[in-house]
């Protein structure tokens, strides 16, 4: 791998995504009354079920420590509802806090972010004692809007890969807006029946990280021409999207008109490899050696 502005242990991001293989080996099997679209299968950022002709996109958070959790458990949780292709409607939550009035706290806070993302909290459960370490978990729940599931790792050679909104950091309020602007953007992409063929939340292990997991799977390459961010590796919580290229230039109005940042930051490609311009970010090499340490299989 070629030097970057900052350090990047290829072998460190690999581990992560490999990090919950074992489970999604052992949940393969799901009961005959309902169909799973994406599930362990498939490793993706939300699970999708078809049950009684309703199809839901269901995701789940957590454990966090309760700093961070009470920040933005329920807007990480909703994105990746989103970025599957769904509309949050309802969120359950777990907390541990190590007194009541720090429980309380953080169930006020995650009321606000719940509310600001118009997602209401339904039921879960909420237990303090000194000695448990305040965390929290949350589920959130919705229905598909995509006319299909939108999964992480069928990328297109020819797509444009778009980077969507800005990194979502901040104290609740504006953690709030920010994923208020690029859900709102990226559902009306969804409504008005763009072609996006793979989409994922980059989160924990960042654009470089995430990346790797969808092109494993797709088992493709990218051509990157734009870097708006100042991490490669750093949580960031915006979208990378794949996108027809004859749908670019209306994604990019309905983005600005919900004013949300948008770069199309370069194009997915049939070789294994990242590229930055004319720089060789990951090899041929090490991108074959992603697709032999993924053992996930291909949606339908």
């Amino acid at each position: 791998m070629s030097e970057l502005p900052e350090e990047v242990d290829l072998e460190r991001l690999l581990e992560h995504i490999e990090e919950t293989n074992f489970c999604r080996r052992l949940f393969r099997e799901g009961p005959e009354e309902w169909e799973v679209l994406l599930g362990p299968l498939q490793g993706d950022d939300a699970t999708v079920l078809e049950v009684g002709g309703e199809r839901l996109v269901i995701n789940m958070e957590g454990p966090y420590p309760a700093k961070i959790g009470r920040k933005t458990a329920i807007i990480h949780s909703a994105a990746d509802v989103v970025v599957t292709g769904g509309e949050p409607l309802v969120a359950f939550d777990s907390v541990q806090a190590e007194d009541e009035e720090q429980a309380e706290e953080i169930l006020e806070d995650l009321h606000r972010q719940a509310e600001g993302l118009g997602i209401r909290i339904l039921g879960g459960n909420t237990q303090s004692h000194p000695e448990l370490v305040p965390c929290v978990s949350v589920t959130v729940i919705g229905r598909l809007v995509a006319e299909e599931p939108i999964p992480d790792g069928t990328a297109r050679p020819g797509d444009k890969l778009v980077f969507l909104g800005e990194p979502v950091r901040g104290e609740v309020g504006e953690r709030v807006r920010r994923a208020r602007v690029k859900f709102n953007a990226f559902l009306r992409f969804l409504r008005e029946g763009l072609d996006i063929s793979a989409a994922k939340d980059a989160s924990r292990g960042g654009i470089l990280g995430n990346l790797l997991e969808m092109l494993g799977k797709a088992r493709r390459g990218v051509v990157l021409r734009s870097m708006p961010y100042s991490t490669w590796t750093g949580y960031l919580g915006v979208f990378m999207v794949c996108i027809h290229p004859d749908d670019v230039e209306r994604a990019a109005e309905i983005a600005f008109e919900e004013d949300c940042p948008f770069t199309v930051a370069g194009e997915i490609v049939e070789e294994p490899g990242v590229w930055f311009g004319d720089r060789e970010l990951v090899s041929r090499e090490e991108m074959i050696e992603v697709f032999k340490r993924l053992p996930y299989k291909p949606p339908g």
